[in-house]
C-alpha cells in the first residue's frame, strides 16, 4: 500500500481525526513566511536591516522606534483582511467532512474560519491577528485591529516607522495595545474544547495527520502529537511536511522519532498535493 492509500485508509477507518496545520499548510496554500524574495520586494527597509522573512521578524531584535507596528500593520492587512479563503484549506474541509476530527492550528491566518469550518472543531493554538488587548492588561477587551490598520497605514513612512501618536492606545487607560496572540476569550475556549476531544478520543483509533510542522513553534503540535501517538495504543500517525532548502529558515523535518516509528509515517511532500490526492480518492469511491 503507497502513503497516500495508507493515509486514507486510516483517515477513513478511524473512529476520530486529529490534524495539526503549521506553517507549511498555509504555505502550500499561498501565504508563505519564509517567501524571501517578496519579503524583500514588500519591506526593502527591513531586508537592508539584514531581516529576509516574516519568519525572522518574530525574534528580531533591531526595531526602529514605530517600526515594528507599521510592519505589522501592512503584514496584517496582507496576511489576514486582504487574504480570501484559499482553495487548499476548501479542500481539507471537504476531505475531513465525514470525519469526526478536530483541527489545531499554529497559524494565526484565520484561514480555517474563513474556510468555513466549525469554531468549536478549531483550535487556533497561538491565536489570530484579528485581536488587540491592552498592554497594561487593565481589562479584558479586546479590540478588532482592522479599523487600527486602516487609521495606521497613511502614516507609515519609507522605513517603516510609524510616530508615536499613530499607534494603537487603549480607550480605557491609554496604555499602548498589543495584538492579542493566546489572550482572548476564543484562545481560551479552543483550548478546552481541544482537551475535551482529546479526553472523547482516548481509547479509541484516532488517525493523526500533521500538515507543515516544523521546530517554529514545536510545542503548540509536533511535540504534543509525537506524545500523544506514543501514549496511545489505537493511534496512527503521518507527518506530511516538506523541506524548503532554498530557505535560510530551518522550517521544516519530517523525520520520525523512533520510539514511535512503528505506529507513523513520513510523507516528505507538500502538503497540498497529499490534500488534493486525498480528496480525489475521495471523490473516485464516492
Amino acid at each position: 500500500m503507497d502513503a497516500i492509500h495508507e493515509l486514507y485508509h486510516a483517515l477513513t477507518t478511524s473512529d476520530y481525526v486529529l490534524v495539526g496545520a503549521g506553517a507549511g499548510l498555509s504555505a502550500a496554500a499561498g501565504i508563505s513566511f519564509a517567501d524571501e524574495r517578496a519579503f524583500k520586494r514588500d519591506y526593502p527597509a527591513l531586508w537592508a536591516q539584514g531581516v529576509h522573512s516574516d519568519y525572522q521578524t518574530f525574534s528580531y531584535k533591531g526595531w526602529l522606534p514605530g517600526q515594528r507596528w507599521g510592519y505589522l500593520c501592512r503584514h496584517i492587512k496582507a496576511v489576514l483582511l486582504d487574504t480570501p479563503a484559499l482553495p487548499l484549506y476548501d479542500d481539507l474541509k471537504a476531505l475531513l467532512e465525514d470525519s469526526d476530527y478536530f483541527a489545531v492550528t499554529s497559524n494565526v491566518d484565520h484561514q480555517f474560519i474563513k474556510a468555513g469550518f466549525p469554531p468549536e472543531r478549531v483550535f487556533e493554538a497561538q491565536g489570530s491577528y484579528g485581536e488587540l488587548v491592552c498592554s497594561a492588561r487593565c481589562s479584558d477587551d479586546e479590540y478588532d485591529i482592522a479599523p487600527f490598520i486602516d487609521a495606521t497605514l497613511p502614516h507609515i513612512k519609507d522605513d517603516l516607522t510609524v510616530d508615536a501618536a499613530h499607534h494603537p492606545h487603549c480607550p480605557r487607560c491609554g496604555a499602548p495595545l498589543r495584538p492579542a496572540f493566546r489572550d482572548t476569550r476564543a484562545h481560551a475556549l479552543g483550548d478546552q474544547r481541544y482537551h475535551d476531544f482529546l479526553a472523547e478520543s482516548e481509547n479509541a483509533s484516532i488517525a493523526i495527520l500533521e500538515f507543515g510542522v516544523g521546530f517554529n513553534s514545536a510545542g503548540v503540535i509536533r511535540v504534543p502529537f509525537e506524545r500523544i501517538t506514543g501514549e496511545r495504543e489505537k493511534a496512527r500517525f503521518f507527518r506530511i511536511t516538506v523541506d524548503y532548502p532554498e530557505s535560510e529558515e530551518e522550517i521544516a523535518y519530517p523525520e520520525i522519532p523512533v520510539p514511535i516509528a512503528d505506529k507513523s509515517l513520513s510523507i516528505n511532500r507538500d502538503a497540498g498535493a497529499v490534500i488534493r490526492e486525498l480528496l480525489a480518492l475521495k471523490k473516485s469511491r464516492a
